[in-house]
């Protein structure tokens, strides 16, 4: 099983130039931990951090993209790319169709960084869900107003993490149900 999937590939891209940032930060504690990312790539496995450093300036965005991928759990961007349904077809779920009809009388939670909504989910509890450049948490009430039943057994099965779902195979299976119900982007 793969470790993560995000809803779309973005944040995936906005990690890698992050990555790439810190590769080339003055700073050099942040820049020694982004080479010793770097290094679970073959081309640079055989590099220790200081040398990788030396040679900060050859790294590619496609060096940061693999990268990203194996922490997912893929082999390739392409790979990861696949999963996500990026290379296919047809509709798409996407959260910011819950807020096509006006859902005032809830209270959810925004964050601006995943770290901090998964925060808001580990303490509070709900259901973690993308939004643009930001995250919710909302309440079982909210989804079951929009006609989601909040009660499936895949929402625990996925950690009720839409962004780094646990198990992939449930998270389809939602994405397919929120699809029938006219969530698509």
């Amino acid at each position: 099983m793969h470790a993560a999937s995000p809803a779309t590939l973005q944040e995936y891209k906005v990690r890698a130039s992050i990555l790439l940032k810190e590769l080339l930060s003055s700073d050099s504690a942040r820049a020694t931990r982004a080479a010793e990312r770097l290094r679970v790539l073959p081309a640079f496995s055989g590099l220790s951090p200081a040398e990788l450093l030396a040679r900060r300036d050859s790294v590619q965005r496609k060096h940061a993209l693999a990268v990203i991928a194996q922490e997912q759990g893929y082999g390739s961007w392409a790979e990861l790319k696949q999963a996500l349904g990026e290379e296919k077809e047809g509709p798409r779920f996407g959260p910011e169709a819950f807020f096509i009809r006006p859902m005032s009388p809830f209270l959810n939670r925004w964050c601006s960084s995943y770290e901090e909504a998964l925060g808001a989910l580990q303490t509070g509890g709900g259901y973690l869900f993308p939004y643009r450049t930001q995250f919710f948490v909302c309440d079982a009430t909210f989804l079951q107003a929009l006609g989601v039943d909040a009660a499936d057994p895949d929402w625990e099965r996925i950690g009720r993490n839409w962004v780094k779902p646990l198990d992939l195979a449930a998270h389809a299976r939602l994405e397919q149900k929120l699809i029938a119900l006219g969530f698509t982007r």
